[in-house]
């Protein structure tokens, strides 16, 4: 018989609460893993007015919140001045009060793995006293928290930062030293894993354990039957910020000719709403779709031919690259981060230098006019989409929970 494991996980936000993909992946990781007969304890935050915040019991999981004392709750950084995010920061840097509230959980419920994944909020502190109580620590990586303050490796002018001030590298130092304290750093890329290697991880081992979405029962036959029209529909799912490479976009439609029959759909919320609501008032070619989810997303999908993702940061494993490709869409990429790791040039899409519209209009004009541009979808992406399964992602998560426990057992006895 399978030997069932009391699996904690602790991420800064779980839904309802959510900000990201990182809550999506964090939930269908949980929720798979209680199917499978695992028991499961979610430990998260919550705001300083909602306390106390009472036990839920989500889908199976259990989930437990409290707020981490620190000036505000991390859920609304931008609310604060600059001054205040670096006591903040310096709270956060070793959070003794947030270790000793999960300690007292620790306590109870004497869990097998303890496995974090965004710990803003609760800083590393709470891996320390993990492994004092014998529990092995997990961690993955969704963002640069451990090596930036802002966890983007952005400048404050949205340029990627590649010289890294005083105070960040301290901070990046103190953040790595601290991983000592992990058995097991998994990370959805290699790009990513690669960097904190670079920068001196110390956990006991690093590897990648991609992220995985459940793959929708609709997708073989939305993929089979996709009109031809739809290779000159191009389609953005994404916030709508500067590193984003949303600009970028909407100028490459700007260069593209009138006469080429090519659509540009954008979906998402962010600062520079004003500015694609400008564009789709001006170019007929260019749709702004707000903020789209469930049905409305999937309709999204499957009108479109291609997925843009023109970003200009270090993107890691974007969550929406596995869910177009399960609909069989193409992809067209910045060459960046852990988006070539996603796309294969000729396969399921193409890479561009990132911020260049000219090489983006040139390959969405390509798409549009050459139904033979990419002859292997959308079984090429139909194949990707498998490879990034929610499934798989357990399975894997299930075999590492395993080993690090029975390495635990075994230190115990020695």
């Amino acid at each position: 018989m399978t030997q069932r494991l009391h699996i904690m996980v602790v991420n800064n936000l779980y839904p309802p609460l959510m900000a990201g993909g990182a809550e999506r992946i964090v939930a269908f990781l949980c929720e798979g893993l209680v199917r499978r007969g695992h028991r499961v304890t979610v430990v998260s935050t919550c705001g300083p007015d909602m306390e106390p915040y009472p036990v839920e019991q989500r889908d199976g999981v259990e989930v437990i919140r409290f707020f981490p004392p620190n000036l505000y709750w991390s859920f609304e950084r931008s609310l604060n001045p600059g001054p205040r995010k670096w006591l903040w920061h310096a709270k956060d840097a070793w959070n003794r009060d947030a270790a000793r509230r999960l300690g007292t959980i620790l306590d109870g419920a004497r869990p097998d793995i303890l496995h974090s994944h965004l710990i803003d909020g609760f800083s590393a502190a709470i891996w320390a006293r993990a492994r004092a109580d014998g529990v092995p620590v997990l961690h993955t990586a969704h963002d640069y928290h451990l090596l930036c303050p802002r966890a983007f490796l952005l400048t404050h002018d949205w340029r990627l930062c590649t010289r890294p001030r005083v105070h960040c590298r301290l901070y990046r130092h103190w953040h790595i030293r601290t991983t000592r304290h992990v058995g097991l750093f998994a990370s959805p890329s290699r790009f990513l894993l690669d960097l904190h290697q670079r920068a001196g991880l110390r956990a006991g081992v690093g590897t990648v354990v991609h992220n995985g979405i459940p793959l929708p029962p609709d997708a073989d036959d939305i993929r089979q039957n996709r009109p031809p029209d739809s290779r000159g529909r191009f389609l953005m799912l994404t916030r709508l910020t500067v590193e984003k490479g949303v600009e970028t976009a909407l100028k490459a439609m700007a260069i593209l000719p009138r006469d080429l029959p090519v659509e540009l759909s954008i979906a998402g919320k962010g600062p520079l709403e004003g500015k694609v609501r400008a564009a789709a008032a001006a170019d007929p070619r260019i749709r702004y779709l707000g903020f789209l989810d469930g049905p409305a997303k999937v309709e999204a999908l499957t009108r479109a031919g291609h997925l843009l993702l023109p970003s200009l940061w270090f993107e890691n494993a974007p969550v929406t690259i596995v869910e177009a490709a399960a609909y069989g869409l193409g992809l067209l990429g910045s060459d960046i981060g852990g988006i070539p790791e996603f796309v294969e040039a000729g396969r399921t899409g193409f890479l561009f230098r990132p911020g260049d519209a000219g090489a983006l209009a040139t390959l969405m004009a390509r798409l549009a006019r050459d139904p033979g541009a990419l002859p292997e979808l959308p079984d090429a992406s139909a194949a990707l989409a498998r490879r990034f399964s929610m499934e798989r992602m357990i399975d894997d998560y299930e075999r590492h929970y395993r080993a690090l426990a029975g390495a635990g057992m075994a230190a115990a006895v020695a």
